[in-house]
């Protein structure tokens, strides 16, 4: 991780094309990418899906390189954002809450969500 991240950082500082890159301009790329990778899964090709999911990757890390640049964030501060979220959206899993079923867990999980979003202040 570090490795690519580092990666990202001399592609910004070196190449035209990444220095000319924004956050909503990268987002295009990214779902770009997600479309690929939708299709190596419905193409069931482990290749494809291994190289479009870095890709993915790659261009999320990419968008994180934008906004620790215009110090919204950093990459350190996203993760551990994503794993406290992912931790909280399922008791279930990591706490005593019990779920037996698939659909019981996305109502759960979308319960949480909107928990989640009413004490921000969010609709």
């Amino acid at each position: 991780m570090k490795e690519l991240f580092e990666a990202m950082v001399l592609n910004r500082k070196k190449c035209p094309w990444a220095k000319g890159r924004t956050m909503a301009s990268h987002v295009i790329e990214l779902e770009s990418e997600v479309k690929e990778l939708k299709e190596a899964i419905g193409e069931k090709d482990a290749e494809e899906i291994r190289g479009e999911l870095g890709d993915v990757f790659w261009d999320a890390v990419f968008i994180g390189v934008l906004a620790e640049e215009k110090g919204l964030f950093n990459m350190k501060e996203m993760f551990e954002e994503a794993n406290k979220k992912f931790k909280s959206r399922k008791p279930w899993v990591f706490g005593n809450e019990k779920v037996a079923t698939a659909e019981e867990a996305i109502k759960r999980w979308n319960e949480i969500k909107a928990e989640e979003k009413k004490a921000k202040g969010q609709r």
